[in-house]
């Protein structure tokens, strides 16, 4: 017999909060659209337990998962490697990663662990039977490939777990893979964009008795279709509004709602998890000295531009060059002071009956996740980015070749590829 339990709190920061994701926004949170909120999902069958829990953050540093789990084990007796803590990537909640505007407070972040902590061993004393099932559905016009001018590949697979009590709906988990960036740098209201539209759509519809959960997949390189260097520079971008992101939102929670319709819950669920850590290669890098170099040579290139009155797709260009310098600059640094939160990091695998949920901790490419789906030994796989720490994006081999913002923004080299598809096929073969 498979026990569950899902509980729900709110983790809206205070107004003036930074917000994550964004170099080119100007400003800190000047309001709030609509809250936040961290959903744990406990499940228990015999002696083994397990705590999934998603968030309306733009993820979660190592050091703060680590903290998380430590409490958990302490106060819930759930293992470490029991415990999934996936992030949604909303580049509207507060910043605990980048600082571009500066990040959130330290109180804040503190309560933010007590909080999911709380939680969870709510959770874990309020199991009760349940039955589970998996479905997948399939939504295109959604997630857009941001590198080629077709908008391909992309993930369009609906991934729908769904927990039934007394024969009804009472939690259902759902992933898919497409950055939460319909707001954009302009946006200075804190919101979960997109997801939590169709979430909330979902509530609703069940009249505030079932609890949606969402997990973003291999989204590094989708969005909602516009460019990621003239985004990461400011530029103003046609259909960045709320009723975008509502439209959107409704489309996943529509074709989430047709696929509940077609699940056959179960109470015969078992379930496992298991942990690995992978080293992956650094890409070289400049020394310090050169880095800060270009940077400079960059600023002056584009400064000169500028006062020449040179057009503004010239100009446009200067600055993405310029931001290519920064962020390399800021490569140096970071993996001068801290390494250690880049190398080794965990994949972490969970099993859920014949559902599998592998995790990685950033923005893995969506080719990347097909092939792990491909290969998978399970008939439903579910990739769940922004897991377990950050370390940034994990382009192809491909688009090493090719350059761009996330080839320039990885930290790792171009082989790492084969070594996460290797070892996440590993991880999952087992739990078979």
């Amino acid at each position: 017999m498979i026990k569950a339990a899902i509980q729900r709190v709110i983790i809206t920061p205070p107004i003036g909060t930074p917000l994550g994701g964004y170099a080119a926004r100007k400003s800190v949170s000047q309001g709030i659209h609509d809250d936040l909120y961290a959903t744990a999902m406990v499940l228990q069958r015999g002696t083994d337990v397990l705590a999934i829990v998603t968030a309306d953050l733009i993820g979660f540093p190592r050091e703060v998962v680590e903290k998380i789990r430590k409490s958990v084990q302490k106060y819930a007796d759930i293992p470490p490697v029991n415990v999934l803590i996936a992030a949604s990537h909303t580049h509207s909640g507060p910043d605990l990663l980048f600082g571009y505007q500066g990040l959130a407070s330290r109180a804040y972040t503190e309560v933010l662990i007590e909080t999911i902590v709380g939680a969870i061993c709510a959770g874990r004393k309020n199991l009760h039977p349940v039955e589970i099932g998996i479905g997948q559905g399939w939504l295109e016009g959604l997630g857009v490939n941001r590198r080629t001018s077709t908008g391909m590949p992309v993930d369009p697979s609906v991934g729908v777990l769904r927990i039934d009590c007394n024969k009804k709906p009472e939690g259902i988990l759902i992933n898919y893979a497409c950055h939460p960036v319909v707001l954009g740098p302009d946006n200075l209201l804190i919101t979960a964009d997109y997801p939590g539209y169709a979430l909330r759509v979902i509530e609703r519809v069940f009249e505030g008795k079932v609890i949606p959960m969402f997990t973003n997949g291999a989204a590094g390189d989708i969005n909602v279709g516009h460019s990621a260097e003239l985004s990461a520079i400011g530029e103003t971008i046609p259909g960045r509004t709320f009723e975008r992101a509502e439209n959107l939102g409704m489309m996943l929670a529509g074709e989430v709602l047709k696929t509940l319709t077609k699940i056959e819950p179960t109470p015969e669920t078992s379930i496992a998890a298991a942990t690995k850590e992978v080293f992956l290669p650094f890409k070289p890098l400049p020394s310090l000295e050169e880095a800060e170099a270009l940077v400079k040579d960059k600023e002056k290139a584009l400064d000169e531009l500028i006062q020449k009155g040179a057009p503004t797709e010239i100009i446009a260009k200067a600055k993405i060059e310029k931001l290519y310098a920064d962020i390399l600059l800021q490569q140096v640094s970071e993996r001068q002071k801290k390494p250690k939160e880049l190398n080794p990091l965990e994949i972490q695998a969970i099993k859920i009956g014949n559902c599998a949920l592998i995790t990685f901790p950033g923005e893995l490419f969506v080719e990347i996740g097909l092939k792990i789906k491909e290969k998978s030994p399970f008939p439903h796989t579910y990739i769940v980015g922004y897991a377990n720490g950050y370390v940034g994006y994990l382009p192809t081999k491909q688009a090493f070749e090719e350059g761009g913002y996330e080839a320039v923004a990885s930290h790792f080299a171009p082989e790492s590829e084969e070594i996460v598809i290797e070892e996440s096929l590993t991880l999952l073969r087992t739990l078979v």
